[in-house]
């Protein structure tokens, strides 16, 4: 065993405490990074996650790690000019931050002055752990689309929090916080996806958006929040064709605040599905509770999405209600 005398790495380059690879690791630090370094070491880090990104190897365990330099926006944020395509199998990325839930230090955004970014981390790449980090889409800019775009598969976010739809400007049709698109096997774990700052629904957008077949996807422990300000706005939009065998949410609270400094307005539905078409499929609720909306489903329900119903009937279970005086 070699420990060197930062006492960072051992075993040869493995970060001490880190996530347990086989593969190389590289930093980087949005505030003072440079792209000219090597990224091997804090001290030499790199500067974007795009070129950890050109340097990591594909299928070998390569480890990117995300540095929070402070609690302020500009000195922890690697500012997006295009998307950022996440394309490399087996490379892991990982926030370096105190790990707190919601709107992680350790931060991917848009450069204000960017416009027509689809997807603004857009992971393609298969198995690829993603951890303790943030995703925030908001600009004036109603072209760009959606925080994170996943089409890959196998892939592991825990602590992740993805928050589309930051702006005014930005509610506009088919837009998203999460969009999973032909996207299969993964899991999201411990994450917040949405935002309940920027009212959102006036058009027809949602937080998280499933198509093109999205298949076996797992959610679990998660919040899915928002600020409706119109009836019609949802949290889960699936259009025809969108999933195939199942996407499961366990455990997961859905809020759209319906009181407060920010009150939304209450939704109709929690989930807009669309039956029929092949593929096709289910959403099954497990112990999952809603705030904000009148039903999972409005009265012409698709008959796709499943709760379990301990302790109440398929109308009512899982949905909130105030305290009420012994």
């Amino acid at each position: 065993m070699t420990t060197f005398a930062d006492q960072v790495y051992q075993n040869g380059g493995q970060l001490v405490g880190g996530f347990l690879s086989t593969g190389k690791v590289w930093w980087v630090k949005p505030s003072t990074g440079s792209d000219s370094n090597s990224g091997k070491t804090p001290s030499k880090a790199l500067k974007t996650l795009a070129k950890a990104q050109t340097l990591a190897t594909a299928d070998k365990g390569d480890v990117v790690y995300l540095v929070s330099e402070s609690n302020s926006a500009a000195s922890t944020t690697d500012y997006q000019s295009s998307a950022l395509a996440w394309a490399k199998d087996g490379v892991h990325l990982i926030g370096v931050c105190s790990g707190a839930m919601v709107q992680q230090r350790a931060r991917i955004a848009q450069l204000s002055t960017a416009t027509g970014i689809t997807g603004l981390l857009t992971v393609s790449a298969d198995n690829c752990y993603f951890s303790n980090f943030s995703v925030y889409h908001g600009v004036g800019d109603a072209t760009s689309k959606g925080a994170v775009l996943v089409t890959g598969q196998r892939n592991l976010f825990d602590n992740v929090t993805m928050s589309g739809i930051g702006h005014d400007t930005m509610d506009s049709a088919d837009n998203y916080s999460l969009g999973i698109s032909g996207g299969a096997e993964n899991t999201f774990k411990n994450c917040y996806i949405g935002l309940d700052t920027i009212a959102r629904g006036t058009s027809a957008n949602s937080e998280i958006r499933l198509q093109s077949g999205a298949t076996r996807n797992l959610f679990d422990n998660c919040i899915v929040a928002t600020y409706a300000e119109a009836a019609g706005h949802q949290f889960v939009l699936v259009p025809v064709n969108g999933l195939d065998r199942w996407t499961i949410f366990k455990n997961t609270i859905f809020m759209n605040m319906p009181t407060g400094d920010a009150a939304g307005t209450t939704m109709t539905e929690a989930f807009d599905v669309t039956g029929g078409g092949s593929p096709d499929g289910i959403i099954y609720l497990d112990f999952c509770s809603l705030i904000g909306a009148t039903d999972w489903e409005a009265a012409a329900v698709s008959g796709k999405v499943l709760i379990r119903t301990d302790g109440g009937t398929a109308a009512t279970a899982g949905l909130t209600a105030d305290v009420a005086a012994s």
